[in-house]
């Protein structure tokens, strides 16, 4: 696959030799929502599940996914869709004269890049108070305290590296 036009991504990618992801959270977490709508709006969320479920989909095709949900111009899909590669989550081949939609991440490095991004910046800014309130919420289930331990034994066990 021929990638077009991925943006500022590229370009750091080609300046450092560092390939660099999109940030995920860029405007901020929301709490309350579920998943990735987390830190994507409920349209932008509908977008990635389609391209998520189905990859390599032009506006026109992710535009009839999102019609079977509630009616929704072309214009807002073609928007939508280049909003979210501007972000840096969709890249974009051109086909004849329309382009097809790819996320750049899958669904579980989109959530993890997510978490990370969460965790990292609670944990640079708060540092003990994050860690300490992230353990306790950790130990409220035992099968996922237990599960913390095996990840922390096994990247021990890795030498940091797992």
């Amino acid at each position: 696959m021929t990638v077009v036009d991925v943006g500022y991504y590229t370009h750091f990618a080609l300046k450092t030799g560092k390939p660099q992801l999109p940030r995920v959270a860029l405007r901020g977490f929301k709490p309350g929502a579920v998943g990735v709508g987390s830190v994507l709006g409920e349209l932008e969320t509908a977008v990635m599940e389609a391209l998520w479920t189905t990859p390599r989909q032009s506006v026109t095709e992710v535009e009839h996914v999102l019609q079977r949900r509630r009616p929704i111009a072309h214009t807002t899909v073609l928007t939508t869709l280049d909003r979210l590669h501007r972000k840096g989550y969709l890249l974009r081949e051109r086909q004849g004269k329309a382009f097809v939609y790819t996320p750049r991440l899958t669904r579980d490095a989109f959530e993890r890049a997510m978490a990370e991004e969460v965790l990292g910046a609670l944990l640079g800014q708060l540092g003990a108070p994050a860690l300490s309130a992230f353990v306790d919420l950790v130990a409220e289930d035992p099968a996922t305290l237990d599960r913390l331990e095996e990840i922390i034994r096994a990247r021990r066990h890795a030498g940091g590296t797992a």
